[in-house]
């Protein structure tokens, strides 16, 4: 095709004098041949020379002709197949959900693109420059020949960087065809678009109309609990395609049920928010299930069930003690544990046996008995450890009762036997099931000496151990040891069996402070019951006393295998961990002699995948010596939780904790097609939306007209030729130059 253009070599006040000079030159050899000859003769001279004095003005305006020549390309088109876990699923409302007896999403695609004597794949890659692509949680691209072999295996539908990453492989002028089911669950910044090369085509694989599925979803449960506080479940039960119906939620710790509810499903789609409540009972793992009952014409039914774990710790540890008389170091024993708020105390004080003779009717005493029965039988393992205070059992109870306190620290239960005469030897325990558990060597022939003078000695295991470990510094620790006031009462046992903490320095060497294990449990024994003193004498004295009071709470740590002496620790992570989520920590202060601090300075950072520092707000909680924090990650990968405190300057200690942040994929969690979604997509793009129950012989002729619409896809050379270079142009002058020329010789002019 050709296109004529003037360019305009001269400007137009100079071309404009020219052709004026050439008119007025004109009129005077017109004027000088009319006096010559007729003047018919002289017009038809004059007119050929203003016809080579117009060429010459025309050439003056750099005359040129344009010729453009088209040629056609294959145009790029990007084909995306979504081969995520949910494309397995039942192509059709009504299919069984055995993925062996349905035709899948991923069936239906292959069958679309694959079937007929001239498949589409094929086509399609005759008529364009096709790259084809599956795609999951990453993009992979395949070879065509490889399409009958996909499989629905992808853990995630990363739809969104899919699309980002193949926009930017595709080119200029490619066009998008995408078969998904819609469901995309990875990340999506928000207000986020994506720069497509050209319109994208979303073909919708499955069908939302008639779909049915009763799952629970958002399930918000916490990692840790205390034991005998509420804990609270939420979580979300959604429904599709069953209004009108009535269905059981069943809660279940293991197989046991723990309770019931009935849902009615009131609309399509139906979502309910649900809460309930739990108080364990026991310390430990704890194996949860939420459960709906599978309803007929569902196409999901692993999503009909929730599995989680709870892990329970103490919230206080339970103490049993049993003193076998009011005495002073029962006062002191006492008071260390009551003002500790981690401790829940329950004691008995021994003041009369069985067989003493009382002259008033049982109901008028004050006095209880002892129930054996209860607390042996029935709550001995809601008790964290038990001690022994100066205590025989021969006058209370049958020693088969002991067999389930041997038992108890089996299991992993603490023991404490402290000494005096009714202890170790001296009350009969070297015949007892509790032989085996102490850790002690008993013979049946120790003694309980009095009015001796025995001063502690730290060993070695003693200077390291956590237990005797009243200072942080070891020098300073030996020395506080070393300033405890004499003891003047002693058990005298056979030998360690255990690990010796204490020895009895004016004692033969004989262990004073002496722990050990048996099975799960821990056991201690202290070989005195005059150890109150170093209590009541520092107090006298005017010092503290607090390293009676550590040393009694370090020993009921350690018994109750607390996780760890630490005086800074993170005790909770709560949220969903995924991008953009908001996650909950709490963090335990103690002070020095273990007991919380609401005046602590605590400061807690995030360090993210790459390391970067993220500072976190803290403030008290509820609960004394609790801080909590609040921290939202921005994005996948690795994530660490670090605090330290310290309390009036003084450092008490740091913890960390690393944690995962991901997205929760559940493909097959959730498998309700979302053509809206797919909509909003192509209607981003200037594309088209269709579902594959739509997909014709003239959907790609379609496909193909909306591309061209956007942009052509040809290249049209253009060239520029001046008329003043070809012979062509000047010809016409030649011509009448000639025809002039012949005119003149003949009519005698020349």
């Amino acid at each position: 095709m050709n296109h004529f253009y003037l360019v305009g070599g001269l400007p137009w006040w100079v071309i404009l004098p020219i052709g004026l000079g050439m008119l007025a030159l004109l009129i005077y050899q017109f004027l000088g041949l009319g006096r010559r000859l007729g003047a018919r003769q002289a017009w038809l001279l004059i007119s050929l020379r203003g016809g080579v004095y117009a060429l010459l003005i025309f050439l003056l305006l750099s005359p040129g002709l344009v010729q453009h020549r088209m040629t056609k390309l294959r145009r790029p088109l990007v084909l995306l197949i979504d081969t995520s876990q949910s494309m397995g699923l039942p192509a059709h409302p009504g299919q069984s959900p055995e993925p062996r007896r349905a035709q899948s999403r991923l069936d239906l695609v292959k069958e679309k693109l694959l079937e007929g004597s001239e498949p589409w794949i094929r086509k399609l890659a005759r008529d364009y420059d096709l790259r084809l692509y599956r795609f999951g949680t990453s993009l992979e691209p395949i070879p065509p020949e490889s399409l009958s072999q996909l499989a629905a295996r992808g853990e995630g539908t990363r739809l969104w960087e899919a699309l980002r990453e193949a926009g930017r492989e595709a080119g200029a002028q490619a066009g998008i065809l995408l078969f998904s089911d819609g469901i995309a669950n990875g990340e999506r910044a928000t207000g986020e678009r994506i720069a497509y090369p050209g319109p994208l085509f979303a073909v919708g694989v499955g069908e939302a109309q008639g779909f049915t599925d009763l799952r629970i979803a958002d399930l918000r449960a916490p990692e840790f609990a205390f034991r005998g506080r509420e804990v609270k479940l939420d979580f979300v039960i959604q429904a599709y395609g069953l209004k009108g119906k009535g269905v059981p939620l069943y809660f279940n710790r293991g197989r046991n049920l723990i309770s019931t509810r009935s849902i009615t499903i009131d609309r399509d789609p139906f979502e309910q928010r649900i809460t309930l409540t739990y108080i364990p009972k026991e310390i430990g793992p704890h194996s949860f299930t939420l459960s709906v009952p599978l309803q007929a014409g569902e196409q999901i039914a692993q999503n009909n069930q929730r599995e989680f774990r709870i892990h329970v710790q103490r919230d206080k540890i339970r103490i049993l003690t049993l003193s076998g008389t009011p005495s002073w170091n029962y006062r002191f024993l006492r008071m260390a544990l009551k003002q500790d708020p981690f401790i829940d105390l329950v004691s008995f004080v021994f003041l009369r046996t069985p067989t003493d003779s009382v002259d008033v009717p049982d109901s008028q005493l004050s006095l209880i008995p002892f129930p054996v029965d209860e607390i042996f039988l029935e709550e001995l393992n809601n008790f964290d450890l038990i001690f022994l205070d100066d205590f025989s059992f021969r006058s209370y109870f049958n020693v088969l009762y002991l067999e389930k306190v041997r038992d108890f620290v089996r299991r992993g239960g603490g023991l404490a036997m402290l000494g005096g005469v009714r202890s170790f030897d001296s009350g009969g325990y070297g015949e007892s099931p509790l032989r085996e558990v102490l850790p002690v060597e008993l013979s049946g022939k120790g003694v309980y000496q009095t009015s001796t003078r025995v001063r502690p000695l730290l060993t070695s295991a003693g200077k390291a151990h956590p237990i005797t470990r009243l200072l942080p510094d070891p020098r300073a620790n030996e020395e506080a040891w070393e300033k405890m006031p004499a003891l003047t009462a002693f058990n005298q046992v056979l030998r360690a069996r255990g690990e010796t903490l204490l020895l009895a320095g004016a004692g033969g060497g004989y262990p004073l402070l002496t722990v050990g294990k048996f099975g799960k449990g821990r056991t201690l024994a202290l070989m005195s019951d005059d150890f109150w003193r170093w209590n009541f004498t520092a107090v006298g004295e005017r010092e503290s006393p607090q390293n009676h009071l550590k040393l009694m709470r370090q020993a009921v740590r350690w018994l109750a295998q607390e996780p760890s002496f630490e005086q800074v620790q993170i005790i909770s992570m709560g949220g969903s961990r995924a991008p953009g989520e908001k996650m909950n920590f709490k963090v335990r202060v103690l002070k020095d002699d273990f007991t919380p601090t609401a005046h602590a300075s605590v400061r807690l950072w995030a360090v993210g995948p790459d390391g970067e520092r993220i500072s976190l707000e803290s403030a008290p909680d509820t609960e004394e010596g609790e801080y909590g924090a609040e921290f939202i990650p921005a994005r996948e990968g690795s994530y660490q939780i670090e605090a330290e405190a310290d309390l009036a300057g003084k450092p008490l200690g740091k913890d960390r904790k690393s944690f995962l942040v991901a997205f929760p994929y559940g493909e097959r969690e959730d498998g309700r097609p979302r053509p809206e979604l797919l909509r909003q997509i192509a209607e981003m793009s200037q594309g088209e939306f269709l579902s594959i129950s739509q997909w014709d012989e003239k959907t790609p002729e379609r496909i193909r007209a909306k591309l061209e619409r956007f942009s052509p896809s040809e290249i049209i050379e253009r060239q520029q030729i001046p008329l003043w270079s070809t012979f062509w142009t000047f010809l016409p002058i030649l011509l009448l130059l000639s025809g002039e020329w012949w005119l003149r010789r003949r009519w005698g002019l020349i």
